[in-house]
């Protein structure tokens, strides 16, 4: 993480803190809250009638929904791995004292009002009060985390078909899920556990029968229909249950040969920096999984202000080719189009050691781009690729 990002994440950090000692008590907290703050809270809460009430009666009254076992044990239920990590280190302790946390880890429960963090000192720390820990500890124990296995699952298969496909019918998800798993899963149980994470932040959208990525939560029900039109005949890419579900984590894909051979190829021809290799790697195989232009591919080496020469252009080329003709896109159902399309390819060059010479002909691309690039840390401080955030 860069220095600047720390930064700004630290500032986000403190911005969201309550500035002094940590409280360990719901009743303590809540009273130290502005009045805006637990108007905040208690819209989140769905709680009716807030805007008559003065401040502790506000306060009181959020302190019965805050605490309510059905709401907390929902909240719990929906918390991602990583939240649910942080979650099992604040249940185990009065606080966590943590200067480097993610706000994403802490955002959706905060909101609800079920952790809080204080600053004191220039350090920050976090709590979750007793009471909800007194809830918690109160459920069904073996219930709870067999229904959290579950809907998790649910929703890794959930992700694993978007990642994938772009769009998949719900009825394709099951079939999906019924043949690599035991049981029987649903449709209604499906729309139970869509709903169930509705108010949270998602890279996929569940309509009208479909599931679909939010990078296309802009194109219009014509522009949908026109996409299944082109890929109604296309068979689905339905790889085993181990390998799918790694599709799940955003920022996977499958590293090939043909990408693999593309990083040797920056490492010992461009003379770049294995660090540097993985970005562009990183980032080309996502432009080839969007079917972007070759410009937009090439566009990759252009904003790190890399300078080609004609020699290398040429030699890139049948590197770039190789990549995207081996890239599983949306638009074959997960293949690659070397595999649906299977045809002789040029000939692939191999890495050459890099020249003390400096190249002749050298194309000038513009100096580097001061965008952000779609693998790097989204500023915002969400935790998430730029790609996957506010890009």
């Amino acid at each position: 993480m860069s220095l600047e990002l720390e930064k700004e994440i630290r500032q986000l950090n403190a911005a969201n803190a309550i500035k002094g000692a940590a409280a360990t008590s719901l009743k303590e907290i809540l009273p130290m809250l502005t009045k805006d703050r637990l108007n905040f809270i208690a819209a989140g809460c769905s709680l009716t009638g807030r805007s008559k009430l003065k401040k502790q009666e506000l306060a009181d009254a959020l302190f019965e929904r805050i605490t309510d076992e059905q709401d907390v044990r929902k909240a719990f239920l929906t918390a991602e791995t990583e939240e649910w990590a942080f979650v099992s280190r604040l249940l185990e302790a009065p606080y966590v004292q943590d200067d480097d946390v993610f706000p994403s880890v802490y955002l959706f429960l905060m909101d609800k009002g079920l952790l809080f963090s204080f600053m004191e000192q220039d350090k920050l720390y976090y709590v979750i009060p007793e009471e909800i820990k007194s809830v918690y500890r109160n459920l069904d124990q073996q219930a709870f985390h067999q229904e959290r296995s579950y809907s998790q699952l649910v929703l890794q298969y959930i992700e694993a078909v978007v990642s994938l496909y772009g769009i998949c019918p719900i009825e394709k998800m099951l079939e999906i899920y019924n043949d690599q798993n035991e049981g029987s899963l649903t449709k209604e149980a499906v729309d139970a556990v869509c709903a169930s994470v509705a108010e949270k932040d998602r890279t996929w959208e569940a309509k009208d029968g479909y599931l679909f990525s939010d990078e296309l939560n802009g194109e219009s029900v014509d522009e949908f229909a026109q996409f299944l039109e082109t890929v109604k005949d296309k068979p689905y890419y339905v790889p085993a249950k181990e390998e799918l579900l790694l599709y799940a984590n955003i920022d996977y894909f499958e590293m090939t040969p043909q990408l693999e051979a593309l990083k040797q190829y920056i490492v010992q021809s461009l003379g770049k920096v294995e660090q540097l290799a993985d970005a562009i790697v990183d980032d080309v195989q996502l432009a080839c999984s969007m079917e972007e232009s070759p410009d937009a591919v090439l566009n990759e080496f252009e904003r790190r202000g890399i300078r080609l020469s004609q020699k290398q252009l040429k030699e890139l080329k049948p590197l770039l080719f190789h990549v995207y003709s081996h890239t599983r896109t949306w638009a074959n159902r997960g293949y690659t189009p070397a595999e649906l399309n299977p045809q002789p390819q040029p000939q692939q060059p191999q890495a050459q050691p890099k020249s003390a010479a400096a190249p002749s002909n050298v194309v000038p691309f513009q100096a580097p781009s001061a965008k952000i690039g779609r693998n790097e840390p989204c500023p915002c401080g969400s935790g998430k690729k730029f790609k996957k955030c506010c890009l």
